[in-house]
């Protein structure tokens, strides 16, 4: 039903009804009236909170995940007891624990983890790390982290990673995972190495089961993009592979994975 502008009204908070909202143009007093609008409630945005030291990458970081996580809001702090002094209790949030280098790493495994679950027991903790060391991955998971991220990892792989985690599951890369193979059976790599592939193209292949871009393999191993670029073309020669993802496929079965 089409209701004519000038029939609808307007109630002010002082309970008068005014017949048409164009009456209270130019009024001084128009901040006093609200729409029934108003009266909606927004829906509630899960919060990301970034902590790190740095001011420069939590700053980068922050804004990265507001333009790549529009259903997310993201805020940004020094230090835990920041966080805790300016958060309140609303819904569970997802912390981003952001440490740079071996020392802060274990300091947020050892304290930074049991110091945020004791604040807030809601709270979903995701450590992120240059550190990428599957016994410290599976110490945060072990410490209540829900979450553990290489920094080597791109914007893409993390984001997913923490929409997993908001939905109440729990993140690590794949290299966290070879940790748990018995020691005492010979390594699978030892078999393929001498089997198929040389221990350089298996070096190669474990960063690449990792993630890892060309260019970060590179840098990690100490040669070119152009040399890490031969050896995976070399290794898709022998296993007959597509692509870099049929690669990892085809040797995860190789090695039993």
């Amino acid at each position: 039903m089409n209701i004519p502008f000038a029939e609808l009204s307007y109630t002010s908070r002082s309970g008068q009804v005014l017949d048409s909202p164009l009456e209270n143009i130019g009024h001084e007093n128009t901040s006093d009236y609200s729409t029934s609008f108003s009266e909606y409630p927004e829906a509630v945005k899960s919060e990301i909170c970034v902590i790190s030291e740095t001011m420069l990458f939590r700053t980068c970081l922050a804004r990265c995940l507001t333009s790549a996580m529009t259903e997310f809001t993201v805020s940004s702090f020094a230090n835990i007891e920041e966080w805790s002094k300016n958060t309140d209790q609303g819904p569970a949030k997802i912390i981003l624990l952001c440490a740079n280098g071996q020392k802060e790493t274990e300091k947020f495994i050892n304290e930074g983890l049991d110091a945020i679950l004791q604040f807030d027991a809601r709270a979903r903790p995701v450590l992120i790390s240059d550190v990428d060391q599957p016994s410290q991955m599976i110490a945060a998971l072990n410490k209540g982290a829900k979450g553990y991220v290489p920094i080597s990892l791109d914007l893409e792989i993390a984001t997913g990673a923490i929409k997993l985690v908001a939905v109440g599951g729990t993140f690590i890369p794949a290299s966290g995972l070879l940790s748990a193979r018995p020691v005492s059976q010979p390594r699978p790599e030892a078999r393929m190495s001498s089997e198929l592939l040389t221990d350089r193209q298996v070096a190669v292949l474990e960063h690449l089961r990792r993630g890892d871009q060309n260019k970060i393999i590179a840098h990690k191993m100490n040669m070119s993009e152009a040399t890490v670029k031969i050896h995976v073309r070399n290794m898709m020669k022998k296993l007959k592979a597509k692509n870099r993802t049929e690669l990892v496929c085809l040797t995860n079965k190789l090695l039993g994975l």
